[in-house]
Protein backbone atom coordinates (compact mmCIF):
# COMPACT_ATOMS: atom_id res chain seq x y z
CA UNK A 1 0.00 0.00 0.00
CA UNK A 2 3.14 2.08 0.33
CA UNK A 3 4.68 1.64 -2.20
CA UNK A 4 1.75 2.30 -4.36
CA UNK A 5 0.71 5.51 -2.50
CA UNK A 6 4.54 6.74 -3.59
CA UNK A 7 4.17 5.83 -7.10
CA UNK A 8 0.76 8.09 -6.84
CA UNK A 9 2.61 10.93 -5.24
CA UNK A 10 5.33 10.98 -7.35
CA UNK A 11 2.78 10.97 -10.31
CA UNK A 12 1.01 13.67 -9.13
CA UNK A 13 4.18 15.82 -8.36
CA UNK A 14 5.54 15.20 -11.72
CA UNK A 15 2.20 16.16 -13.39
CA UNK A 16 2.53 19.68 -11.50
CA UNK A 17 6.40 19.47 -12.84
CA UNK A 18 5.18 19.44 -16.62
CA UNK A 19 2.21 22.06 -16.13
CA UNK A 20 4.94 24.35 -14.36
CA UNK A 21 7.53 23.80 -17.44
CA UNK A 22 5.45 24.66 -19.76
CA UNK A 23 4.44 28.29 -18.17
CA UNK A 24 8.02 28.74 -17.91
CA UNK A 25 9.09 27.92 -21.17
CA UNK A 26 9.78 30.77 -22.36
CA UNK A 27 11.51 32.60 -19.92
CA UNK A 28 13.78 29.52 -18.83
CA UNK A 29 14.68 28.92 -22.76
CA UNK A 30 15.82 32.62 -23.44
CA UNK A 31 17.55 32.58 -20.01
CA UNK A 32 19.88 29.27 -20.55
CA UNK A 33 20.55 30.32 -24.51
CA UNK A 34 21.17 33.82 -23.96
CA UNK A 35 23.37 33.50 -20.96
CA UNK A 36 25.33 30.32 -22.97
CA UNK A 37 28.97 31.84 -24.62
CA UNK A 38 31.02 29.63 -27.28
CA UNK A 39 32.37 27.64 -24.83
CA UNK A 40 29.43 27.06 -22.96
CA UNK A 41 28.20 25.97 -26.14
CA UNK A 42 30.94 23.42 -27.22
CA UNK A 43 31.04 22.82 -23.82
CA UNK A 44 27.15 21.64 -24.21
CA UNK A 45 27.81 20.14 -27.36
CA UNK A 46 30.51 17.66 -26.25
CA UNK A 47 27.87 17.14 -23.43
CA UNK A 48 25.25 16.19 -26.00
CA UNK A 49 27.21 13.42 -27.88
CA UNK A 50 28.42 12.05 -24.19
CA UNK A 51 24.32 11.61 -23.12
CA UNK A 52 23.36 9.84 -26.23
CA UNK A 53 22.44 6.60 -25.91
CA UNK A 54 24.84 4.73 -28.07
CA UNK A 55 28.44 6.01 -26.23
CA UNK A 56 26.38 5.70 -22.40
CA UNK A 57 25.53 1.90 -23.97
CA UNK A 58 28.78 1.36 -25.16
CA UNK A 59 30.18 2.34 -21.58
CA UNK A 60 27.63 0.90 -19.42
CA UNK A 61 28.04 -2.84 -21.11
CA UNK A 62 31.93 -2.10 -20.99
CA UNK A 63 31.65 -2.11 -16.84
CA UNK A 64 28.62 -4.80 -17.16
CA UNK A 65 31.35 -6.96 -18.59
CA UNK A 66 34.52 -5.86 -16.76
CA UNK A 67 32.37 -6.93 -13.33
CA UNK A 68 31.25 -10.15 -14.80
CA UNK A 69 34.69 -10.95 -15.47
CA UNK A 70 36.17 -9.87 -11.90
CA UNK A 71 33.78 -12.16 -10.66
CA UNK A 72 31.17 -9.57 -8.88
CA UNK A 73 28.24 -11.14 -10.42
CA UNK A 74 25.43 -9.79 -8.43
CA UNK A 75 26.77 -6.31 -9.13
CA UNK A 76 27.00 -7.32 -12.75
CA UNK A 77 23.88 -8.37 -12.99
CA UNK A 78 22.38 -5.35 -11.14
CA UNK A 79 24.35 -2.81 -13.41
CA UNK A 80 22.97 -4.94 -16.44
CA UNK A 81 18.98 -4.59 -15.31
CA UNK A 82 19.74 -0.64 -14.50
CA UNK A 83 21.49 -0.34 -17.90
CA UNK A 84 18.84 -1.92 -19.85
CA UNK A 85 15.63 0.02 -18.05
CA UNK A 86 17.70 3.27 -18.71
CA UNK A 87 17.67 2.67 -22.44
CA UNK A 88 14.54 1.21 -22.14
CA UNK A 89 12.79 4.54 -20.91
CA UNK A 90 15.05 6.67 -23.43
CA UNK A 91 13.84 4.81 -25.94
CA UNK A 92 10.39 4.95 -25.13
CA UNK A 93 10.54 8.79 -25.12
CA UNK A 94 11.69 8.91 -28.46
CA UNK A 95 8.51 6.93 -29.60
CA UNK A 96 6.24 9.39 -27.73
CA UNK A 97 8.24 12.21 -29.66
CA UNK A 98 7.79 10.81 -32.57
CA UNK A 99 3.62 10.72 -32.17
CA UNK A 100 3.74 14.22 -30.47
CA UNK A 101 5.33 15.75 -33.29
CA UNK A 102 5.92 18.94 -31.26
CA UNK A 103 8.52 21.90 -33.14
CA UNK A 104 12.28 22.09 -32.09
CA UNK A 105 12.97 25.61 -30.70
CA UNK A 106 15.20 25.81 -33.59
CA UNK A 107 12.08 24.64 -36.13
CA UNK A 108 11.16 27.20 -38.99
CA UNK A 109 7.68 26.01 -38.49
CA UNK A 110 5.30 27.96 -36.32
CA UNK A 111 6.02 26.44 -32.70
CA UNK A 112 3.16 24.02 -31.68
CA UNK A 113 2.02 20.01 -31.52
CA UNK A 114 1.47 18.70 -34.64
CA UNK A 115 1.00 14.82 -34.30
CA UNK A 116 1.57 12.81 -36.97
CA UNK A 117 0.90 14.64 -39.87
CA UNK A 118 1.63 18.49 -41.06
CA UNK A 119 0.52 19.55 -44.25
CA UNK A 120 -0.82 16.95 -45.87
CA UNK A 121 2.52 14.70 -45.16
CA UNK A 122 3.84 12.41 -42.40
CA UNK A 123 6.58 14.20 -40.15
CA UNK A 124 6.84 10.58 -38.01
CA UNK A 125 10.98 10.93 -37.56
CA UNK A 126 11.27 14.48 -39.15
CA UNK A 127 14.27 16.08 -36.83
CA UNK A 128 12.31 19.11 -36.69
CA UNK A 129 9.40 17.86 -35.07
CA UNK A 130 10.52 15.83 -32.65
CA UNK A 131 10.82 17.88 -29.66
CA UNK A 132 8.73 16.73 -27.47
CA UNK A 133 9.93 14.61 -24.72
CA UNK A 134 13.68 14.73 -24.90
CA UNK A 135 15.55 11.75 -25.65
CA UNK A 136 18.38 12.09 -24.37
CA UNK A 137 17.24 13.39 -21.10
CA UNK A 138 14.87 10.64 -20.12
CA UNK A 139 18.13 8.10 -20.95
CA UNK A 140 19.92 9.71 -18.04
CA UNK A 141 16.81 10.09 -15.97
CA UNK A 142 15.90 7.11 -16.47
CA UNK A 143 19.81 5.68 -15.31
CA UNK A 144 19.81 7.82 -12.54
CA UNK A 145 17.36 6.51 -11.06
CA UNK A 146 17.86 3.04 -11.77
CA UNK A 147 21.51 3.80 -10.47
CA UNK A 148 19.66 5.07 -7.92
CA UNK A 149 18.12 1.75 -6.82
CA UNK A 150 21.55 -0.15 -7.37
CA UNK A 151 24.47 2.29 -5.83
CA UNK A 152 22.72 5.73 -4.79
CA UNK A 153 26.44 7.14 -4.77
CA UNK A 154 26.56 6.12 -8.28
CA UNK A 155 23.28 7.55 -8.89
CA UNK A 156 24.40 11.42 -7.16
CA UNK A 157 27.76 11.17 -9.33
CA UNK A 158 25.96 10.21 -12.17
CA UNK A 159 22.76 12.67 -12.16
CA UNK A 160 25.38 15.72 -11.85
CA UNK A 161 25.79 14.70 -15.30
CA UNK A 162 22.01 14.18 -15.66
CA UNK A 163 21.17 17.46 -15.29
CA UNK A 164 24.44 18.75 -17.13
CA UNK A 165 22.78 17.05 -20.38
CA UNK A 166 19.23 17.87 -19.94
CA UNK A 167 20.86 21.75 -20.03
CA UNK A 168 22.89 20.78 -22.84
CA UNK A 169 19.69 19.95 -24.79
CA UNK A 170 18.57 23.55 -23.91
CA UNK A 171 21.32 25.39 -24.70
CA UNK A 172 22.01 23.89 -27.98
CA UNK A 173 18.86 25.04 -29.15
CA UNK A 174 16.97 21.30 -29.40
CA UNK A 175 15.18 21.44 -26.87
CA UNK A 176 11.97 23.53 -24.26
CA UNK A 177 12.67 23.37 -21.15
CA UNK A 178 9.19 21.73 -20.77
CA UNK A 179 10.63 18.82 -23.50
CA UNK A 180 13.28 17.80 -21.20
CA UNK A 181 11.15 18.23 -17.74
CA UNK A 182 8.57 15.86 -19.24
CA UNK A 183 11.20 13.67 -20.37
CA UNK A 184 12.85 14.10 -16.47
CA UNK A 185 9.65 13.10 -15.45
CA UNK A 186 8.92 9.80 -17.72
CA UNK A 187 12.65 8.39 -17.81
CA UNK A 188 12.33 8.21 -13.41
CA UNK A 189 9.34 6.73 -13.93
CA UNK A 190 9.99 4.27 -16.54
CA UNK A 191 13.26 3.29 -15.45
CA UNK A 192 12.38 2.58 -11.69
CA UNK A 193 9.52 0.19 -12.93
CA UNK A 194 11.30 -1.31 -15.58
CA UNK A 195 14.24 -2.03 -12.93
CA UNK A 196 11.20 -3.96 -11.04
CA UNK A 197 9.80 -5.71 -13.37
CA UNK A 198 13.41 -6.70 -14.87
CA UNK A 199 15.49 -7.37 -11.82
CA UNK A 200 13.71 -10.49 -10.27
CA UNK A 201 12.95 -11.95 -13.49
CA UNK A 202 16.67 -11.90 -14.31
CA UNK A 203 18.80 -12.31 -11.44
CA UNK A 204 18.45 -16.38 -11.82
CA UNK A 205 19.34 -16.64 -15.40
CA UNK A 206 22.58 -13.98 -14.67
CA UNK A 207 23.83 -14.79 -11.52
CA UNK A 208 24.07 -18.74 -11.38
CA UNK A 209 27.02 -20.57 -10.93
Amino acid sequence: MLQKKSWLLFAVFGIAAIVAAFVLDGVVDDFLRLNAKQSAYQFAACLSKIGDWTTLLVIGLGLVLLLHLRGRREMSHLLLVALVAGMLAGFSATIIRSCTGRTRPSSHTPQGFYGLRHGGHWIVGKYEFGAFPSGHTATVAGLTMTLWLVRRRWAAAFGIFAVATAWSRIALNCHHFSDVAAAAVWGIFVGAWLFRFLESRTKSFFVRT
